[in-house]
């Protein structure tokens, strides 16, 4: 079953399973920049795996309200928790109350997604685990290398404002600044004391030319070095960015899923 639905500022898909299949595991989509507001492989092929699924909007993104940003962001992350807790909502589609059952949630997140679920998961108790796949974690860092060339963080910001202005909201400029800068509320280092009591899975291609894997190491080190035996990391050898990393592992993370509720 498939539902919209909204908690405060944010809005999305609802993937719900059927009764017999539901594994208990709920899911909060986060998605990288710039977005589509749905992962197909990310919504009913999970669901009829068991899992409930929400595909949320950042808030100020797509069709949520408010303003998009780093911290809204984080905000969104923690709204979808927060909505998944609760068990029902309505269907804005045909305002039918709908609900599921769910016992534990997890923040699945790709390259921007990806580091805003690591800070999520560092900072509410809302969250049982995360899964961050190609994650931004050190946009301070990012394209820094000329050896490695990345993606310029400094460019994504007129490129949203210029060209997807109305789907990325209010986006403030001197807030992106101390984000990519790494003096922000949404860097994954900010919570390294809580997230070294967490299970935290790190999935990274070696291919990848957007987000080197290398800073997807860096931060599996340190994490270790603070004591975490609950972080794992998966390299994938030969493997790009976003969707093909995602569904090339996905036998691999959901598998870890599985043992970690099982």
């Amino acid at each position: 079953m498939i539902a919209y639905v909204q908690h405060k500022d944010i809005l999305g898909d609802l993937y719900i399973p059927a009764k017999e299949k539901n594994n208990g595991i709920g899911l909060v989509w986060l998605a990288g920049l710039p977005n589509k507001p749905m992962a197909e492989d990310m919504g009913k092929p999970l669901s009829d795996l068991g899992f409930t699924v929400l595909q949320a909007r950042y808030p100020g993104n797509w069709q949520s309200y408010g303003d998009f940003g780093p911290s809204t962001s984080l905000d969104g992350a923690i709204l979808g928790l927060e909505l998944l807790s609760q068990g029902q909502t309505i269907n804005l589609n045909n305002q039918k109350e709908v609900s599921w059952n769910v016992e534990h949630l997890v923040l699945v997140g790709v390259s921007y997604g990806g580091g805003i679920a690591i800070s999520a998961l560092g900072s509410t108790d809302l969250a049982d685990a995360a899964i961050a796949l190609c994650p931004l974690i050190e946009p301070e860092y990012q394209n820094t290398d000329p050896a490695l060339p990345e993606d310029d963080l400094a460019t994504l910001y007129p490129y949203l404002k210029r060209c997807h202005e109305n789907v990325y909201r209010n986006l403030d400029e001197k807030e992106w600044l101390n984000y990519i800068q790494g003096n922000h509320i949404a860097i994954p280092a900010n919570y390294l004391e809580n997230l070294k009591e967490k299970p935290l899975l790190l999935i990274h291609g070696t291919e990848d030319h957007a987000i080197r894997h290398f800073h997807t190491q860096n931060f599996y080190n340190i994490l270790k070095s603070f004591g975490s035996k609950k972080v794992g990391l998966h390299i994938a050898e030969g493997i790009g960015h976003g969707t093909e990393l995602r569904t090339t592992t996905r036998d691999r993370w959901i598998h870890w899923l599985n043992e970690l509720f099982g």
